[in-house]
């Protein structure tokens, strides 16, 4: 009698054990199951800034991917935006999104990365979309809306473009006369280096609000929007339609080197898999808080296999 109400007790510990594990597991995948279509990997209204630490950071409406506001020497400003409020760009500040940390020391042939949150590591087909009011053309290359770059050290000349979207100032660019106020996207992949597009005519007037979008379709190539409306481009570095997947990157910014303000930021994989989409979720804060799960399932089913042993004693007794 008391093998049998053994064997049931460690049934019931088991069971109890898998349907914990069952619930993490499937709350860790259940985005992936809703998934269809387009997806929004991340989207910062750039309404709120809120202190955390040391720090401040504007949230990710998606909870993945809060901004990191970057002083230099003055943080952005929360302004008047589009919808409710926005940030507002100086030309030197930003905001920083970190993918992945580089790892400094000790030195190695090979740059050592740690991962923080790689969902912006989009590899196949991707949108970039914003509200943008530009000031004033800053003279740079790149005027940034939305750059995710890769370094391998933590000098700021070995920076690598993956994918973003800009506004021209019109510096020539690759022997092209790129007219001021263009709009250009770009992205960097395994097969076709980097590739850039422009529009063909000015398309971004000074302090008025306009909707720019990026898009990247691997049938299509790359496409420029403004206000929902397709333009004219031409490709001034690479291919209009490159082949391979996006490279993976270390960090997003945002309006570096812009004088601009910036609302409703959005960032979506148009080709999504289920498997990719897991593997982000339990990246980053999410791993810490799945190892937390876990160790407290195992308490718990610790503590219920001592619940059931005494209760077995007190039933013999």
């Amino acid at each position: 009698m008391a093998e049998k109400e053994k064997r049931k007790a460690s049934k019931l510990m088991l069971t109890l054990i898998l349907i914990s594990i069952l619930t993490v597991g499937f709350a860790a995948s259940a985005e992936a199951l809703n998934i269809g279509g387009a997806y929004t990997v991340s989207l910062w209204h750039l309404d709120e800034v809120m202190p955390d630490g040391y720090r401040e950071v504007t949230p990710d409406a998606m909870g993945r991917n809060p901004g990191i506001l970057v002083s230099t020497p003055k943080a952005p400003e929360l302004v008047e935006g589009k919808f409710n409020k926005a940030l507002s760009f100086d030309g030197n500040n930003g905001v920083y999104v970190p993918i992945r940390f580089l790892v400094g020391f000790p030195p190695s042939p090979q740059p050592i990365y740690i991962p923080v949150s790689t969902s912006l590591d989009i590899q196949k087909e991707i949108k970039i979309e914003a509200w943008i009011k530009v000031h004033e053309f800053k003279n740079v290359t790149y005027n940034n809306i939305v750059i995710k770059c890769t370094r391998t050290d933590a000098s700021t000349e070995n920076v690598t473009r993956i994918y973003g979207i800009s506004v021209k100032a019109g510096l020539p660019q690759n022997g092209y006369a790129v007219p001021v106020g263009a709009l250009s996207g770009y992205v960097y992949t395994d097969t076709d280096g980097f590739n850039e597009i422009v529009t063909t005519e000015s398309v971004v007037p000074l302090n008025e609000w306009i909707h720019v979008a990026f898009k990247r379709d691997l049938a299509t190539g790359m496409h420029l929007y403004v206000n929902g409306v397709e333009q004219s481009v031409r490709a001034i570095y690479g291919k209009q339609n490159p082949a391979g997947k996006i490279i993976n990157g270390t960090e997003v910014y945002f309006g570096h080197d812009s004088l601009v303000t910036i609302d409703e930021i959005q960032i979506s994989d148009l080709a999504p898999e289920s498997q990719t989409v897991t593997a982000q979720v339990d990246i980053g804060p999410n791993l810490l808080i799945a190892v937390i799960a876990v160790s407290v399932i195992f308490a718990v089913a610790w503590i219920l296999r001592r619940a059931i042993q005494m209760w077995m004693i007190h039933s013999k007794a």
